[in-house]
């Protein structure tokens, strides 16, 4: 018995069902059972009823999104229940942060503190831990959306900063393969990112490609920007991190990590294949 925590977000939906096609039984943690419409082998619980959803699980899939204020009685409850091992769903913030530009880095901090609770519990009960740790999600690209299916202009700021997308399926790969113990031991931190640097223009050119629409990016001051992301729900912090990373990574190529490459025998998959897979959403 797996149990996957936020199985409806990005990375969730595609690990379990990987895990159920694998033929693992899985549990699937959300707000909303009724609506999860998990695959077939799948049992969608409540996210209130923790206990419930730890009796009888021997690894715990532990994303964030699903615990932003903390684990709460998470670990402990997994511990006491017998958990053999936890996979966090973490950043390569943690080791990419710059401590002399980012003394602060919201992002950072939060996983980094996660990351330590995983530890500091695996360690007093005897679980393996693992925790991933990838780059930009090429997910994050859905913000532009709404404006490439009203008008095919993308407003944001920094059109040529560099990121490394990875394809949300690349990172259920590697979860599924630590949840399954087929990465073995304990403590692995792999860093994992798409195969290639691209800037987010080339990003838009290779949605439009995908899409079969004439799409392009209009430069916008950081401030406004800032100001967009703030309306739209997203911690001012995060806001100011996330903007001052593009800031620094103009015309710089992001570094590339083998990670997937090496632990799943194939490479990653590109965000050109990542904008096909996501054609529809853009149109």
């Amino acid at each position: 018995m797996i149990l996957v925590t936020g199985a409806t977000g990005n990375v969730g939906r595609p690990l379990v069902a990987r895990l159920t096609a694998e033929g693992h039984e899985v549990r699937g943690l959300t707000r909303n059972p009724d609506r999860a419409r998990l695959p077939d082998g799948a049992t969608p619980v409540a996210a209130d009823d923790l206990g419930a959803a730890l009796d009888g699980a021997s690894a715990v899939f532990l994303n964030p999104a699903a615990f932003w204020h903390g684990p709460g009685d998470l670990l402990q409850l997994a511990a006491e229940r017998g958990v053999k091992r936890m996979v966090t769903l973490s950043s390569s913030s943690v080791v990419q942060a710059i401590p002399t530009v980012d003394p602060h880095n919201p992002i950072a901090e939060h996983h980094r503190s996660l990351e330590n609770a995983v530890e500091t519990a695996a360690a007093a009960a005897g679980m393996e831990w693992t925790h991933l740790r990838p780059g930009m999600f090429a997910t994050n690209t859905l913000a532009w959306a709404e404006g490439v299916r009203r008008d095919g202009v993308v407003r944001a700021a920094h059109p040529r900063a560099h990121a490394t997308p990875i394809h949300e399926d690349d990172i259920a790969a590697v979860a599924a393969l630590a949840l399954t113990g087929a990465l073995g031991g304990s403590g692995a931190t792999p860093v994992l990112t798409g195969p290639e640097s691209l800037t987010q223009a080339e990003q838009l050119r290779l949605i439009a490609e995908a899409t079969g629409r004439s799409l392009r990016f209009e430069e916008i001051p950081q401030e406004e920007a800032r100001a967009g992301m703030v309306a739209d729900g997203i911690p001012a912090g995060i806001a100011d991190v996330l903007l001052d990373m593009a800031a620094r990574s103009v015309d710089t190529p992001a570094e590339v990590s083998p990670g997937v490459e090496e632990l799943t025998g194939r490479p990653a998959r590109t965000f050109a294949q990542w904008a096909r897979d996501h054609a529809a959403d853009f149109r």
